[in-house]
């Protein structure tokens, strides 16, 4: 079997297109990055002008002078999308993600290639659902802020009605997808994976003389930062040996949040890190949360597990199905800061307890779909 897949970025799909090339089945990657950008040897077709236009527009024009993300993205996914369709060779599968597959998947019907709508996150409609009271709260009009209205829903409609199946990561989005009525026979759920040539475990185990707690990922509303900066504010005498250490871009919208946090635990923010500094950080800290209130997966939970380190996630959070509950980490409810509570204290108080865990690599999801 020859899968092809098709995405603007290089996002979780690229891993997973290096190892199915390794195994002999990957058929073409279509990419909207520059060629140069992609260091793997993989059978490669890009279009990338769109691409770098959007970025080079967010990169030097002043806010005022460009057109809203809204617009930008879509005319770099909705080009894109027209490229590859123009551009399809003949392959057994084809995977390509909502809101740049609709002329991809036009042509690949036309060709009799499988299509598979390969989902990064849920529904945008759950998104939005989940969404919109939280950036209320901050007052903020969600429908100014996303790319998402009539026109995408519209579009998205007709993508899923061209998808043969569908392939997420976890079963918080497959059950997401089943809700809106696809049946569950046309669902795979692959969970993604690590590097494991970056993210494995130290050779003994370290323990820091604080109880280190991590938050990797972008810091906004949508990984749940409310209920974190709620749980570090709750009375405790333990927390005076608690750090809290981000590593991740700060987003605006999170920023009220963050000026009115008066916790006794110290906040650090690292910014962005590469990813073999990540691993380092894991390595040499307690527990990883990940509060999120929507994840379609959470690619940071593999990452930290592979490296030894527990996980708290939500139960919104689709990497717990890789959680044993207090075996690898816990797993709480969203919204919940109590809950959450709960989880770091019996952590901290198990802090010298062995944590063994499978290792997660694309290995095993590259697998999964080269034998679909």
């Amino acid at each position: 079997m020859k899968i092809s897949i098709s995405a603007t970025n290089p996002c979780h799909l690229y891993p997973i297109a290096v190892e199915l090339n390794r195994l002999g089945a990957l058929g073409i990657y279509y990419s909207g990055y520059p060629r140069w950008k992609l260091p793997d040897q993989l059978p490669l077709r890009t279009s990338s002008f769109r691409t770098n236009m959007v970025y080079a527009a967010l990169k030097f024009l002043p806010e005022w002078a460009r057109p809203s993300n809204r617009h930008l993205f879509r005319w770099q996914d909705f080009g894109f999308d027209q490229w590859v369709g123009r551009n399809l060779l003949p392959c057994d599968q084809l995977h390509a993600m909502p809101g740049q597959c609709l002329h991809t998947f036009e042509r690949a019907r036309e060709m009799g290639i499988q299509t598979v709508m390969n989902h990064a996150t849920g529904p945008v409609r759950d998104w939005v659902k989940i969404m919109e009271p939280e950036y209320r709260r901050v007052g903020l009009d969600l429908e100014k802020i996303a790319p998402y209205d009539g026109v995408y829903f519209r579009r998205e409609e007709r993508e899923y009605a061209l998808a043969d199946s569908h392939c997420v990561a976890s079963t918080v989005v497959r059950d997401q997808l089943v809700n809106l009525g696809i049946s569950i026979e046309r669902i795979q759920v692959v969970p993604y994976g690590a590097d494991e040539r970056i993210f494995y475990p130290a050779q003994r185990k370290y323990s820091p003389e604080q109880f280190r707690i991590i938050f990797a990922g972008q810091v906004g509303l949508r990984k749940g930062i409310e209920t974190l900066l709620q749980t570090l504010q709750r009375g405790s005498s333990r927390k005076s040996s608690w750090e809290m250490h981000f590593y991740g871009a700060v987003l605006g919208e999170s920023r009220r949040d963050l000026d009115q946090h008066r916790g006794s635990v110290p906040l650090t923010f690292h910014g962005p890190v590469p990813q073999p500094q990540l691993a380092k950080v894991f390595r040499s800290s307690s527990v990883l949360v990940l509060p999120s209130l929507e994840e379609g997966f959470g690619l940071v939970v593999p990452q930290a597990l592979n490296c030894g380190l527990p996980c708290i996630v939500s139960d919104r959070v689709g990497a717990k199905d890789l959680i044993e509950h207090r075996v690898n980490g816990s797993i709480f409810e969203c919204g919940n800061p109590k809950a959450l509570m709960d989880e770091l204290h019996f952590w901290q108080a198990h802090a010298d307890r062995p944590m063994l865990s499978k290792i997660h690599d694309w290995k095993q999801a590259a697998m999964a779909l080269s034998q679909s």
